[in-house]
C-alpha cells in the first residue's frame, strides 16, 4: 500500500513545500532541481526587456510544472486516505490543494464526495451508495440528452470507484456520443461560415478521439479555409491603406498576410513593390535634407530605410559619405576660427605699432643725425611719414597673403626711414613664411 503522506499546508514560492512530501521525494527533487537552475542562471547577463521576460516566462513556466507534479503527488495521497475510508483527512487534503491551485477539477470532484461521506457510520457501504447514486444520476442526464453534463458525472463516477465496471462501459459510450455531439454542432456551424466555432467544436470532438479520420480531414479542411479567409481580409485592408497612400500600414497588413499564408504569391509581390517604395521614399527624404545640410536628419531618414533594403551597403555608403563631410566642414570651421584668431591678433599688434609710431613722431628721436637746419628736419619728417605709408600699404598686401609686393612696400619704407622697426619686423616675417617657417 503506498504511503500515507500528510500535507503541513506551508506554501512556497506559490506551490507547495517539497517538507510536505516524502513520498516520491526523488522525482519531485529533479523536477525541482530544473526551477532552481533557471534561478541560478539570474537576469544579469539579459540587458534586453525582451530577453528577459521570455526569461521569467520560462521560470514561470517551470514553477506551473512543478507546481502541479506535486499537488499531483498530494492528491494521490488524498485519494488514498479516502479509498481507506478516511474521508476526513482526504477532505483535508483537498481543500489545501484547491487553497494553491482553485482550478484542480480532480480536487474539487474528492472534497465534494469526501464532504458528503464524512461522518457516515459505514463509510464502505456509504461510498458504493454515494457512487449509484451518481451513476444513476449521470444515465438519467444521459438520457435527457445532457450529453455534457452526463460525461462530467459519469467521469466523476469512474474516477472515484476505478473498479466500476459499469462506469467505465458508460462512459465509453457517452464519451463517443459526445464526440459525435461536438462534431454535429462543428458541422452546423461550418455551414454557418462560423469557421472558429467549427474548429473549437471539432477539436473537442478529436480531444475524445485523438485518432479519427474524419475529424482530422474537417479540421485540415476549416483551418485551411479559416486561414484563407483571414488572409483576405488582411489583404483586402493592405489595399485600402495602399489607396490611401499609407505605405507602412500597407506594408504592416502585408506581413500579416504572409504570416498567416506563407504562400499568397499576391501579398508577396505586392509587399517587395511596397518595400521598394518605402525605402526609396526614406533615401530621397535624406537626400533633401542633405541639400539643406541638415545631415542629422538625413541620416535619420537613411536608418529608417534600412528595414525596408535588400541590400543596405548603398544605404551605409550614404551614411557614410555624410559623416565624412561633417567631419570636413567641422574641421573646416575650425581653421577658420583659428585664422580669424590669428588675424584679431596680429590686428591688435598693428595698432599697437601705429600708437607706438605716431607717439616717437611727437617725440624727440633720441638717435639719428643731429638736424640744425628747419629744411633738414621737414625732409626727414616727409620721410618719415612716406615710410609709414609704404609699411601700411605693405601690411594691407600682408593681410591679402601677396607677401612678394608687401615685401617690396616694406623695402621702400625701410630704405625711406632706416629706423622703421614695423617695416623691419615685416620683412622677417616675410622672410619665415617664405622659408616654410611660420
Amino acid at each position: 500500500m503506498k504511503k500515507i503522506i500528510l500535507l503541513s499546508g506551508l506554501v512556497y514560492f506559490g506551490f507547495v513545500c517539497p517538507a510536505f512530501l516524502n513520498a516520491g521525494s526523488e522525482k519531485i527533487k529533479k523536477d525541482e532541481s530544473i526551477f532552481f537552475d533557471l534561478q541560478k542562471a539570474g537576469l544579469s547577463s539579459l540587458n534586453e526587456t525582451q530577453a528577459k521576460k521570455e526569461f521569467m516566462d520560462v521560470v514561470y513556466l517551470q514553477k506551473q510544472k512543478i507546481q502541479y507534479k506535486m499537488l499531483q503527488t498530494v492528491y494521490e495521497n488524498a485519494f488514498e486516505y479516502y479509498r481507506q475510508g478516511n474521508y476526513d483527512e482526504a477532505k483535508a487534503l483537498s481543500s489545501k490543494i484547491l487553497s494553491i491551485d482553485p482550478n484542480f477539477e480532480d480536487a474539487a470532484m474528492l472534497l465534494d464526495a469526501s464532504s458528503e461521506l464524512r461522518g457516515k457510520a459505514k463509510p464502505f457501504l456509504s461510498r458504493r451508495l454515494l457512487m449509484e447514486d451518481r451513476f444513476r444520476t449521470a444515465l438519467s442526464l444521459y438520457k435527457e440528452g445532457r450529453i455534457i453534463e452526463s460525461y462530467n458525472k459519469m467521469g466523476q463516477v469512474s474516477k472515484l470507484s476505478p473498479t466500476n465496471i459499469k462506469a467505465k462501459y458508460w462512459l465509453k459510450k457517452i464519451e463517443d456520443d459526445l464526440k459525435d455531439y461536438y462534431f454535429s454542432k462543428g458541422k452546423k456551424a461550418y455551414k454557418r461560415r462560423n469557421l472558429q466555432g467549427a474548429l473549437d467544436n471539432y477539436y473537442n470532438a478529436l480531444l475524445l478521439q485523438p485518432r479519427d479520420a474524419a475529424i482530422l480531414s474537417e479540421i485540415a479542411k476549416t483551418e485551411e479555409e479559416l486561414r484563407d479567409s483571414r488572409a483576405n481580409e488582411k489583404l483586402k485592408s493592405a489595399l485600402e491603406y495602399y489607396a490611401q497612400g499609407k505605405l507602412l500600414s500597407t506594408h504592416s497588413e502585408l506581413k500579416k498576410v504572409l504570416e498567416i499564408k506563407p504562400s499568397d504569391s499576391k501579398a508577396a509581390k505586392l509587399l517587395n513593390e511596397v518595400r521598394a517604395e518605402i525605402e526609396k521614399g526614406y533615401i530621397a527624404a535624406g537626400r533633401k535634407h542633405y541639400s539643406k545640410r541638415q545631415y542629422d536628419s538625413a541620416i535619420a531618414s537613411w536608418n529608417k530605410a534600412k528595414p525596408y533594403s535588400e541590400s543596405v551597403s548603398y544605404i551605409n555608403r550614404l551614411i557614410k559619405r555624410t559623416n565624412d563631410q561633417i567631419k570636413r566642414e567641422a574641421q573646416e570651421k575650425k581653421r577658420k576660427a583659428e585664422e580669424a584668431a590669428r588675424r584679431k591678433k596680429e590686428e591688435a599688434e598693428r595698432k599697437k605699432r601705429e600708437a607706438e609710431e605716431k607717439k616717437r613722431s611727437f617725440s624727440t628721436p633720441k638717435s639719428g643725425p643731429i638736424v640744425d637746419d628747419g629744411r633738414k628736419k621737414r625732409i626727414l619728417q616727409e620721410s618719415r611719414v612716406a615710410s609709414q605709408h609704404h609699411y601700411l600699404a605693405g601690411l594691407k598686401y600682408f593681410q591679402n597673403s601677396d607677401y612678394e609686393k608687401a615685401k617690396n612696400e616694406w623695402i621702400i619704407a625701410k630704405q625711406l626711414d632706416p629706423e622703421n622697426a614695423d617695416a623691419q619686423a615685416g620683412l622677417k616675417r616675410i622672410e619665415d613664411i617664405l622659408s616654410g617657417g611660420q
